[in-house]
């Protein structure tokens, strides 16, 4: 398998709801790739459930979340993330895409 970084840009336009955040936990949870989450000051980890119950209890809908896919299967967790949160989600929007060369041949990357 391929390594990966894409960054996408997520606008809410509803919160999530609890079993959705423990749905997409366990999701990040199986796929072979790390998930981070970022708004403002607020920084969350998908693979602890804690942090990412509190990143999204704090999140500001009317900013947007920056979303960091890092590993294998990024287009499939993206496509799963996609999925379980279609009904809160505005838009969306992928900001960089990195393959595993790119990512090698950098000292230093923008997500």
């Amino acid at each position: 398998m391929v390594t990966e970084l894409n960054s996408y840009e997520i606008h809410l336009h509803q919160p999530l709801k609890t079993n959705q955040i423990m749905k997409m936990y366990k999701m990040m949870a199986q796929n072979n790739c790390d998930v981070y989450l970022y708004q403002n000051s607020l920084i969350a980890d998908g693979g602890h459930l804690t942090k990412l119950l509190s990143f999204f209890l704090f999140v500001d809908l009317d900013e947007p979340i920056l979303m960091i896919i890092d590993g294998e299967n990024v287009d499939c967790t993206y496509n799963d993330v996609q999925k379980l949160c279609k009904d809160n989600i505005d838009t969306i929007t992928c900001r960089r895409k990195y393959d595993e060369s790119m990512i090698q041949e950098s000292s230093s990357i923008i997500v």
